[in-house]
């Protein structure tokens, strides 16, 4: 009769081992576990980016021209809702800048008086990049919802340099 136990005895000694392990790996995903993804591996990308660039610019409607240098942006996709973000920024050729304005269809934006003097709030570029207050005269255009109301997308265009412009866009999800 003892064996019995003992077989018993050891099954139980198992059992216990294997929830153990089992429990272990459990706590050490839920720990470890990152709700954001995995930062893109593209070297343009800011830290903490979890979106590749071609999705979140296709999910905004923006191309980037083909002759575009000095790009960065950081880009996010909430885990919960689904929502992206955009911020990038980028210098580009006068030809480029028509046609990145033109496909995106961004307005631009004007002041009250019609002026450079009023503008609007800043655009937020990317955290590794820069932003709109770094420009020495932007000019803005965007749209404050758009016509699909999903999204709003606004540009800073620093055309101090008319060679080679520097464009600063933000986009997000409403």
């Amino acid at each position: 009769m003892s064996l019995p136990r003992r077989g018993c005895l050891l099954t139980a000694t198992a059992c216990a081992a294997l929830l153990l392990v089992g429990a272990i790996f459990i706590v050490w995903q839920v720990l470890t576990w990152d709700p954001r993804g995995p930062d893109v591996r593209d070297p343009r990308a800011c830290p903490g980016s979890n979106v590749s660039l071609a999705e979140v610019a296709g999910h905004f409607g923006v191309t980037i021209p083909a002759d575009a240098k000095d790009l960065r942006f950081s880009s996010d996709l909430h885990p919960l809702f689904g929502e992206y973000s955009l911020q990038l920024s980028f210098q580009t050729t006068a030809s480029g800048l028509h046609a990145f304005l033109a496909t995106a269809g961004l307005p631009r934006v004007d002041t009250a008086d019609g002026s450079d003097d009023e503008v609007p709030a800043p655009v937020e570029g990317p955290s590794c990049g820069f932003g709109s207050v770094s420009l020495s005269h932007p000019r803005y255009y965007g749209e404050f919802p758009t016509s699909t109301g999903q999204f709003e997308r606004q540009v800073a265009v620093d055309e101090s340099d008319k060679a080679r412009p520097r464009v600063v866009l933000s986009a997000l999800d409403l």
